[in-house]
This record gives structure tokens, sequence and C-alpha cells, in this order.
């Protein structure tokens, strides 16, 4: 028998066509028969996908987790993060973690706009900034960091991510890359860059973004 013809797959949405063609337009994906794909499965993986949250997936490499620690030529060489590090509720955790995942000298790239998805909420309005002895927090409490009654009620249904996250400007982000002891290679701004958009449709998202490349140095030890 022949190679299995690719399945022809059709678009199911349509913002600002240019052409009425255009929304019909079909695109091919690959396929592979099932004795190819399991030759592929047996193989030692080269590409793996993790389903979770970032810090709950790689926090076991960080000093204080270090009786689960992988050895260090278990840790990685590179760590690419495409529009990723903006989505961190806390973003000096997760350059620390990838900072701990890395074998010295291993790299750091960076590419993506700094967003970040969990800014938005939880503000405070007038009125809001007063504390009150119901919810002034002692130092380390892991109760919410709720300002007053009033921000309480309002923002109590937010997950509490939304709370405790900080939108830093570049320059505070690249600090914080030196700070964790990477040194930084190749640095470049304002990269235009599309984001899920149609070629030929009339209506696209773009940002300017950053790309940096940061190298974990060596110990003094070593």
């Amino acid at each position: 028998t022949g190679a299995p013809s690719a399945p022809r797959r059709y678009r199911s949405a349509f913002y600002g066509g240019s052409s009425s063609f255009g929304e019909v337009d079909k695109f091919q994906s690959p396929a592979a028969d099932a004795a190819t794909a399991a030759t592929a499965a047996a193989a030692a993986p080269e590409f793996t996908m993790m389903a979770g949250e970032f810090l709950s997936l790689y926090s076991h490499f960080l000093p204080d987790h270090s009786k689960n620690a992988p050895p260090s030529d278990k840790k990685f060489h590179a760590v690419v993060c495409s529009f990723f590090l903006d989505t961190a509720p806390s973003l000096p955790h997760y350059l620390l973690t990838l900072y701990h995942m890395l074998e010295e000298g291993g790299l750091l790239l960076h590419f993506g706009p700094l967003m970040y998805h969990w800014s938005g909420h939880g503000g405070f309005l007038p009125g809001e900034k007063q504390q009150d002895a119901r919810t002034n927090n002692n130092s380390g409490s892991s109760r919410p960091p709720y300002i007053n009654t009033a921000h309480r009620r309002r923002n109590k249904h937010l997950d509490q991510r939304y709370l405790s996250s900080i939108d830093y400007t570049w320059e505070e982000f690249r600090y914080m890359v030196l700070q964790c002891g990477f040194e930084i290679l190749e640095e470049e701004m304002y990269i235009p860059a599309r984001y899920t958009g149609d070629e030929k449709g009339m209506m696209k998202v773009i940002y300017d973004c950053a790309f940096l490349v940061a190298r974990k140095k060596k110990s003094l030890d070593g």
C-alpha cells in the first residue's frame, strides 16, 4: 500500500478576511503510517511535553529541594522561553528556577513581550489603601494579601496570583537576570512579532518583543 495521504483540515474561525475564498482555504498536516509511529515511540525520546504549572514541575531543581535535586549531569544545556516569562505570577521565582535548571555555562534564551498574564486585577481603589485590623497580615503569613475589608470583598473571587504579580520593566527584568547569576551575551529590543495571525486576514496582533541570550556563570569554586 502507498503512503497515507495527509488529512485536509479547514479553518473554523474567520475574522476580517480579505476574500471569501480565504475562508475555505485548506491546509494539510503531516501523517505517518502506524508502523513508523510505533518505531518512533520505541526509540529514546528527543522531545517531550509536560502539562502543568512551571514551578510545580521544575522546583525540584532548587537548592532547598536538594534531596530530590537531579545531579549536575542531568541539568539542561539550554532553556528557550518564547512568549513565556511574562506569564509568571512571580518572575523572580521563575528566573531562579531556570538558573538552577541549567548546567554551568548553560544558556537561557528569552523572546517575547512583557504583557504580564496576571496583571490588571486586584488593584486598589480610593479608600482601600488603609489597612484595618481584620486584614492586616503578619509577615510570613500565607493569607491572601488583602489591604482591608473592602479590598477583600471586591477581590476574594480572584486567583491569588493576581494579587501578588508585579509588572516589571525591561530594565528590572534584565537586572534580575544578572542578579540570579547570569551574564548577558546578546540583547535586542523592539523586534516586531505577529501573534496567531492570518497572513491574508485584515486583523493582526503584532508585539514589539525583546530578545535576550544569557549564560549561567561558572561557579567560583570550579
